[in-house]
């Protein structure tokens, strides 16, 4: 079933994406009366097509990419009639028109989406924690703590989930800021506030990926209490082989008794490979199953125990312990195109940041990733889905206006140089620039599919 999710989201995706940024070359074509031949979402054999008056619209086999095909010169023998319509003889002012269209609508469609999730609204669990992780930047900023706080603000912007705190603490790491303040709330007093000055993070690497950077820093989420009642497994799983159920009411492990969720993660983790009986309530019946635990590694390298179930969540004790934040249209558009220049200020920081070598390129993602993306996206539901399509939105159309010849970055640059000279750059010159440009896009795309293998492998 994942891999039927991690399909139809990548194809969904995808197949928007680029419909999108293929419709922005081609509207503002027609605009210019350009004459577009061909418009085809996807490459290689088409699976579908259908004839306009003038523009033949298709689906290719390979769902990576598209094109719009304008009446040219360049491409071969044209029409006398189609001359004036001809893409190679509209002024370089035009031409750079319709190419910036296909990116900067992939920008503006970002904003749109971002805009959305902040009108719909987004839910998620309150930043809340008690006593902060031994050893820690948070503990020595909040040393004896006896309380529960609410995360209200990291650098004076409001946060109202977890979520929100880990966007901004990437935020600051690519800025390169070595600490960030928090403004905290007391859970039983509303009008105590605290606000924690220069909490380092030093000990955060924006270089690691599969850093649990809330962890780290020293953030231990509040437990909630949940009956151990099994919501979720998968069938490979420990518990899927064992036959625990759905539904099924965990009781004890062993001779532990377990009296919420809590008890059976804590349980479970201390126990790594090890063969344990699982005594639990199902239908009202008691009974005992023998599980051999797996294991998987935390972030530090030690061996956990691993039973492959999840919690059933009940919304009810959930009610205190969530957040939902909705906004007006304006404010909602507002803050949409905030988050969308935020995005875009630190998708070329990083871009900068693998450049010059300070992260690696490991955090390149291909194909692969996406489609996993797309799937659990898809599995969580609309707002999850949105926000990725936006945030791969943007990501093309940042991408095509790098300048690279082959992308549309790299026609922009021609059409700049031939504004400032007066004339078209040379042919060998155009030719060379996309043999330079098509090795590059090869290289990245190569490295990328490489990561993902890594990322599958390594689980």
């Amino acid at each position: 079933m994942s891999f039927l999710l991690s399909l139809i989201g990548f194809v969904l995706v995808i197949g928007i994406l680029v419909t999108i940024h293929e419709w922005g070359h081609y509207q503002v074509a027609r605009w210019f009366n350009i004459k577009v031949v061909t418009f085809s979402i996807g490459f290689g054999r088409p699976i579908w097509k259908r004839q306009g008056s003038e523009t033949e619209y298709q689906i290719g086999l390979i769902p990576l990419g598209g094109y719009v095909k304008f009446v040219d010169e360049s491409e071969g023998e044209v029409a006398p009639a189609d001359l004036p319509r001809a893409f190679n003889r509209q002024s370089v002012y035009r031409r750079f028109a319709v190419v910036a269209a296909g990116p900067l609508v992939n920008l503006i469609f970002a904003w749109i989406v971002f805009s959305a999730i902040y009108l719909i609204g987004v839910s998620g669990l309150k930043p809340i924690f008690d006593q902060p992780l031994p050893s820690t930047a948070l503990a020595e900023a909040l040393p004896q703590n006896q309380q529960a706080w609410l995360v209200t603000a990291v650098d004076n912007q409001t946060v109202s989930t977890w979520l929100n705190v880990r966007e901004k603490l990437l935020k600051s790491l690519v800025n390169n800021q070595d600490s960030v303040s928090l403004t905290l709330q007391s859970v039983d007093n509303e009008d105590q506030q605290r606000i924690l000055q220069n909490v380092s993070l030093a000990s955060l690497n924006l270089d690691n990926p599969s850093q649990n950077w809330l962890q780290t820093l020293g953030f231990q989420p509040i437990n909630i209490p949940m009956p151990a009642v099994i919501g979720d497994l998968s069938e490979q799983s420990p518990a899927g082989q064992a036959g625990l159920q759905r539904g099924d009411l965990i009781v004890a492990i062993n001779q532990i008794e377990i009296q919420d969720w809590q008890d059976v993660v804590m349980a479970v983790r201390t126990l790594p490979d090890e063969s344990v009986i699982i005594h639990l309530l199902r239908n009202g019946q008691a009974t005992a199953l023998p599980v051999t635990l797996s294991h998987k590694l935390s972030p530090e390298g030690v061996k956990q125990g691993y039973l492959g179930v999840g919690v059933e969540v009940s919304q009810a004790r959930l009610a205190n312990y969530t957040a939902t934040v909705r906004y007006g249209i304006i404010e909602s558009l507002e803050l949409g195109l905030d988050k969308s220049l935020e995005l875009v200020m630190m998708t070329y920081s990083m871009l900068k940041k693998m450049l010059f070598g300070e992260v690696g390129l490991q955090n390149l993602s291909g194909p692969v990733s996406i489609a996993q993306f797309s799937g659990q996206a898809l599995e969580t539901g609309l707002i999850a889905f949105l926000g990725l399509l936006g945030l791969l939105s943007l990501s093309l159309g940042l991408l095509n206006l790098l300048p690279i010849p082959v992308l549309d970055g790299g026609h922009l640059v021609y059409y700049i140089i031939e504004m400032v000279k007066g004339s078209p750059v040379s042919d060998a010159f155009m030719q060379a620039g996309q043999k330079v440009g098509l090795i590059l896009i090869l290289g990245l795309t190569i490295l990328a599919l490489t990561n993902d293998i890594l990322r599958i492998t390594n689980g």
